[in-house]
């Protein structure tokens, strides 16, 4: 089971510790008061309207390359999972307006790129509680983790897997087997259309329950080496099972600042090299496209 944990929670650290070590999945209920929820539910109705724009205004904001990770990429154009066939999506990669250059922006939707940057914002401020009490959990210093990540290299990405009743190759999903390469990901199920699903430590793969205005978090593979795997990073998919209706997701994949050297947080030998934060995402990048 993927547990569920209210942010407010009198336990709070004691469940995070649980489910971070054991599945590294939990959904998060409560994460916002009334007025941030309301700009976030606002995004994701303008966000959906860009997928029903027609291919050729879709293609004017096209993916960027793995050094900037930004723009639209369409219907089998990505393997999460190099071993299996491309993933039955398509989905827009946007960030932090110093990052995003303005023709990346579409104009044809209004409040497009207001509401996106206010999402970056809200999935940021979250970012920052939630490695706050990580700090917490592992007992390191107070900023450990926080300092390197208020000025970030995070990536938002809108993911639409439309209705399809077309062929499909032999073990292509929605989304392919894969774990997540950067700190933490905030991922939002926009719709309640089943078909997302986490591996455990013991290989069984359980359900991700759907929370109406709730936030799954999941370790990343950085997260899991920086912290000499107290924390883990599990493979997820998204499973064909509802494949003739829409769904819609939004991950805030989190990385630190460039420059960040990823090194063992824990008092005990460590089992994997220093690596330089920037240097290992473009190296993971450049598996998927």
């Amino acid at each position: 089971m993927i547990p569920v944990i209210d942010f407010k929670s009198d336990n709070l650290l004691e469940q995070i510790r649980e489910a971070y070590t054991t599945v590294g999945f939990a959904v998060f209920q409560n994460p916002f008061d009334d007025a941030p929820q309301k700009i976030m539910s606002d995004w994701h109705d303008v966000a959906k309207q860009f997928f029903d724009l027609p291919l050729d205004i879709k293609m004017k904001y096209p993916y960027s390359g793995v050094d900037t990770n930004l723009g639209y990429t369409g219907w089998e154009k990505e393997n999460v999972d190099p071993s299996a066939p491309a993933d039955m999506k398509e989905s827009y990669n946007y960030s932090h307006h110093f990052r995003m250059i303005e023709a990346l922006w579409p104009s044809e939707i209004q409040d497009f790129s207001r509401l996106a940057s206010q999402s970056v914002m809200l999935a940021d401020n979250l970012t920052l509680s939630v490695l706050s009490l990580f700090e917490q959990v592992l007992e390191v210093p107070e900023y450990t983790l926080t300092h390197c990540h208020i000025h970030n290299h995070s990536t938002t990405r809108f993911i639409h897997y439309p209705a399809y009743d077309g062929p499909i190759k032999s073990g292509q999903m929605r989304i392919g087997e894969h774990s997540d390469y950067g700190t933490i990901t905030l991922l939002w199920q926009i719709n309640d259309v089943p078909g997302l699903e986490v591996c455990d430590l013991d290989g069984t793969w359980h359900p991700v329950p759907f929370v109406k205005n709730g936030v799954i978090i999941n370790i990343g593979d950085l997260l899991q080496r920086w912290t000499n795997d107290y924390f883990v990073s599990t493979k997820h998919r998204v499973v064909n099972s509802h494949i003739d209706q829409p769904r819609y997701s939004m991950p805030h994949f989190v990385d630190p600042a460039p420059g960040t050297i990823i090194s063992n947080l824990r008092d005990e030998p460590a089992k994997y090299e220093p690596i330089e934060s920037l240097a290992y995402l473009k190296w993971r990048l450049a598996q998927s496209y």
